[in-house]
């Protein structure tokens, strides 16, 4: 009889945290700062989805609060070998930028920061270093995906922790991502798994490779 009793409440705590999970835990992916007294930041358009990041960034530079987009060249496979051939495929990086531009942001405002990135992790120490040669960079807005926005902002700080930098995150408004109702599309599914995947390992151990 115990061993029943306990196996129905392991089974109604399971229910309940199943239950919890899917109703927040797309929540708790998505962080969202007030940004609205910050005129003079810098805009770090992290790399993954290109449109509706760049949209994003869009909308932080034109609302003022930002002078200047900065990204990171991120990995692609292949990119050598092309190169050795004489082609050159536009990665991420260029494609936002050259979006950025075709949305109103003047050229010289617009930076890509050379560093193969493959991962959040590599992008934020490419910034890291950038930061260091420009002291005058006191404030960062983050925009990204809003399932992504709050490991990336735990990442910058982490990587930024002995600079003075302030971080905010102000995820793209154009994110099709669907934070309360994600377990009924097949696209959000993937994504929190994938995030939370990836949250584990940061914890587990990519904070630690970052000193």
């Amino acid at each position: 009889m115990k061993k029943r009793n306990m196996l129905l409440i392991m089974i109604v705590l399971f229910i309940a945290c199943l239950v919890v999970f899917l109703r927040y835990g797309g929540q708790l992916l998505v962080s969202r700062d007030d940004t609205t007294h910050i005129n003079e930041a810098a805009v770090v358009l992290l790399m993954g989805s290109v449109g509706d990041r760049a949209l994003g960034a869009v909308d932080v530079y034109k609302e003022g609060k930002a002078d200047h987009i900065f990204m990171v060249q991120s990995h692609m496979s292949g990119r050598e070998v092309l190169e050795e051939r004489g082609l050159s495929v536009p990665g991420q990086a260029e494609l936002s930028r050259d979006l950025l531009m075709e949305l109103g942001v003047s050229e010289e405002d617009v930076t890509i920061l050379q560093g193969n990135a493959q991962s959040t992790k590599d992008e934020a120490l490419v910034i890291v270093d950038y930061v260091k040669k420009h002291p005058e960079i006191d404030t960062m807005i983050l925009v990204t995906s809003e399932f992504h926005s709050f490991r990336s902002k735990q990442i910058f700080n982490k990587a930024l922790k002995n600079l003075d930098v302030a971080v905010y995150s102000a995820p793209t408004s154009y994110d099709p991502y669907e934070a309360q109702g994600w377990y009924k599309d097949r696209e959000d599914i993937q994504r929190v798994v994938s995030e939370y995947t990836k949250l584990a390992h940061y914890y587990l151990l990519e904070q630690f490779q970052m000193k």
